[in-house]
């Protein structure tokens, strides 16, 4: 998707209708007929990063809290500006788009499914999703070494579990 390309190249502020469009040499009125404005257009990429990351986070075996760590924080630090387009950054009214939450959901019940608390989603998952997230976003930012990010994540995992 050429909108993904801006956002890899210029991050979500960066992301314009007119910007995705030149990429791919389409007539101006191409994209509207897809997406109402610039925020439905981030937010179809954001749904693909969702998609993405479930697809990685399932490819992990179930108990496997190392593995999935590895795997979120792997997929986090390969694509720095779709993760913090999933997470919150350059679409204005989150609210107005409820599959962003659903999404969100699901991966956070992905994370539950896999360390095995399909009856208390709100348990470790969620302790497990908040080193992930931070992790992800202070090596994003360059406050952790993104090489010593997974080790991190380990010997906390150890710790908390």
């Amino acid at each position: 998707m050429a909108a993904r390309e801006v956002l890899v190249e210029r991050g979500p502020e960066g992301v314009s209708l007119r910007g995705a469009v030149a990429k791919v040499g389409a007539s101006t009125a191409a994209p509207y007929r897809h997406f109402r404005d610039k925020d439905a257009l981030l937010v179809a990429v954001a749904l693909e990063g969702h998609a993405e990351l479930q697809g990685h986070l399932r490819g992990c075996g179930a108990g496997t809290v190392t593995a999935l760590g590895r795997s979120y924080l792997g997929f986090a630090l390969e694509n720095p500006a779709l993760y913090r387009l999933m997470v919150g950054a350059g679409i204005g009214d989150r609210a107005a788009y409820p599959e962003l939450g659903d999404a969100h959901r699901e991966t956070c019940a992905l994370l539950a499914d896999r360390v095995g608390e399909r009856t208390d989603p709100d348990g470790f998952a969620i302790t497990l999703w908040c080193l992930l997230h931070g992790l992800a976003t202070l090596a994003i930012d360059g406050h952790v070494e993104r090489d010593s990010a997974v080790e991190e994540a380990e010997r906390s995992l150890a710790f908390l579990r």
